[in-house]
């Protein structure tokens, strides 16, 4: 689906899953690019406990109404709301002010994207948590 940076590609939130130790993205940006974080926006908090490179964390991305919530391992690390005022302070500060519609909820479908680095995924769930 993704063929490269060329303007066309689906651009939305980005729940960041990489390895915090050596990747070359957090290294130079720091916590708005480390597992967890949404990327670019918001930085995980204290409560983060990322196991090393090569063992399982377990993610979990709660959507319920406008409040979304990031988890790693047991502990909520992010937590906003779609159209807070510091979210879009966020996003007015960011490489998405630009991006039409950037921060609307729509019925999408989920991506999941790599950069060339291995990864794996068992277990994945998703479900709709209005019924």
């Amino acid at each position: 689906m993704y063929m490269g940076d060329d303007g066309t590609s689906p651009v939305g939130f980005e729940y960041q899953l990489v390895d915090d130790e050596r990747h070359p993205d957090v290294l130079q940006n720091g916590p708005l690019h480390a597992t967890g974080s949404l990327y670019f926006l918001i930085a995980p908090n204290d409560s983060k406990k990322l196991k090393p490179a090569g063992q399982f964390n377990e993610s979990r991305i709660i959507v319920q109404g406008n409040h979304v919530e990031h988890w790693l391992n047991g502990a909520k690390i992010v937590s906003f709301d779609l159209g807070s005022d510091d979210l879009q302070r966020a996003i007015a500060r960011s490489k998405y002010k630009s991006v039409p519609g950037f921060a609307q909820k729509v019925p999408t479908r989920i991506l999941l994207q790599d950069h060339g680095d291995e990864i794996r995924f068992r277990n994945m769930k998703i479900r709709n948590l209005a019924k």
